[in-house]
């Protein structure tokens, strides 16, 4: 299995595959971070594996390995009754997962672990353990913060979910977080070691999210003041929020044309509430639903936008928001966790102080009465998003797995 000139490396995605469509299901930033730190790891010359469980109901039990580019192969694997169960009831089969992987490396040099969300943290205990190999984990997202942070309309994580991060980060070698603000948290809210939480912000992919040329940007901005909220359709990203605000707007200053573009997949229930969010704030006619949408005609779509919204309440960073900035939009975010780094306020975008439909409606009415003086944000957005690169963010990460498989070796 294993190359003999390039270190190996398993990056596990249980609960959602990285070749999945953000938008769609439980895909969002994570699979575009998991899927793009594989593909610039195998360009700086490592072996890597992605393992997802399969949730097709009509596989056996197994693992199908499927080769997706050089040096990068998915591993997915199947367990009696686990296709059809969902997100909620996935803990009780992350053991037999990370079994189901140990046996597969058993009689293979084995690679160095590195675990995306708890899930896949508490299946990789089991696969570090029996391969006696090093553990890196990446949240991406905590229960705690989550809860520090959540509104009324959202439902807390469970007290299991907290308690095994705390077991998964005193476990692991090291913690990835993407920002000093997370690293914090993690300090303060499960009791890391500083010295073993490493800061290695996500990257942007320059070949998808890049400005449009002038004339496919200038064609929807003939017309009102639009902004595009990206992701999964659910209470925590906020795109309550935002239809709320622009019932707000709408009544008090119905002379400024706006538009809404929500992008993403949600659950019927949710999506039905916005629905009528809309038609009770009278903005009905101007919020367009897209459903979720492939990440090149995302990215078109970002760049033809005046404004990308991101309401949400916890963000570990916000990719969509510098992939926004990538395009050379500027961001309107809330002002709390990641955000805050991933938006200069002022500079390449506005951070609304608090989640109130009333702050979010006066956001957006400053941006749209002077859109002018919004645009002069976008090339200092451009900027800051190629400060943020994928290569970069593939060498930090090489450089944390040999720290901790010199580490395992000299145990």
């Amino acid at each position: 299995m294993s190359s003999p000139d390039r270190p190996r490396v398993l990056l596990l995605s249980m609960h959602t595959s990285p070749v999945d469509q953000p938008g769609t299901g439980d895909a969002g930033g994570m699979n575009v971070y998991v899927w793009h730190l594989a593909h610039a790891l195998a360009h700086a010359g490592w072996a890597v594996d992605m393992a997802t469980l399969d949730r097709d109901p009509s596989h056996s039990p197994g693992i199908r390995t499927t080769d997706l580019a050089p040096a990068v192969r998915l591993l997915t694997v199947a367990l009696a009754g686990a296709a059809e169960v969902p997100k909620e009831g996935l803990p009780r089969f992350a053991r037999a997962f990370g079994e189901a992987l140990a046996q597969h490396y058993a009689d293979d040099a084995a690679p160095v672990v590195h675990a995306h969300y708890w899930l896949s943290g508490v299946a990789g205990l089991h696969v570090a353990s029996f391969l006696r190999a090093p553990l890196v984990l990446t949240l991406h997202t905590s229960a705690a913060a989550k809860n520090l942070r959540a509104g009324s309309d959202e439902s807390p994580e469970p007290a299991e979910r907290e308690a095994a991060e705390r077991e998964l980060i005193a476990h692991a070698c090291r913690t990835v977080v993407n920002t000093p603000a997370e690293q914090r948290q993690v300090v303060e809210l499960y009791g890391a070691d500083p010295a073993r939480v490493v800061v290695i912000p996500p990257g942007v992919d320059p070949e998808v999210f890049h400005p449009p040329v002038p004339d496919e940007r200038d064609e929807l901005r003939n017309g009102p003041f639009t902004v595009l909220s990206a992701g999964r359709m659910q209470p925590l990203k906020g795109q309550q929020i935002l239809v709320r605000a622009f019932g707000e707007l709408h009544r008090s200053h119905p002379d400024v044309p706006v538009r809404l573009i929500l992008a993403g997949v949600g659950s019927p229930d949710f999506l039905a509430h916005l629905r009528e969010l809309a038609d009770a704030g009278g903005v009905a006619s101007a919020v367009d639903f897209r459903g979720s949408l492939p990440r090149e005609d995302l990215a078109r779509l970002m760049g033809r936008v005046d404004a990308v919204a991101v309401a949400s309440s916890s963000e570990t960073f916000g990719l969509v928001a510098v992939e926004a900035q990538a395009c050379g939009t500027p961001v309107l975010a809330t002002d709390v966790d990641g955000l805050r780094y991933a938006v200069r306020d002022g500079e390449t975008g506005r951070l609304v102080p608090d989640r109130e439909p009333a702050s979010w409606a006066d956001a957006l009415y400053r941006a749209a009465r002077d859109p002018g003086a919004w645009r002069a944000m976008s090339h200092a957005a451009r900027l800051r998003a190629r400060e943020l690169t994928w290569d970069d963010v593939a060498a930090q990460h090489a450089a944390a797995y040999l720290a901790c498989a010199a580490r395992e070796h000299d145990a």
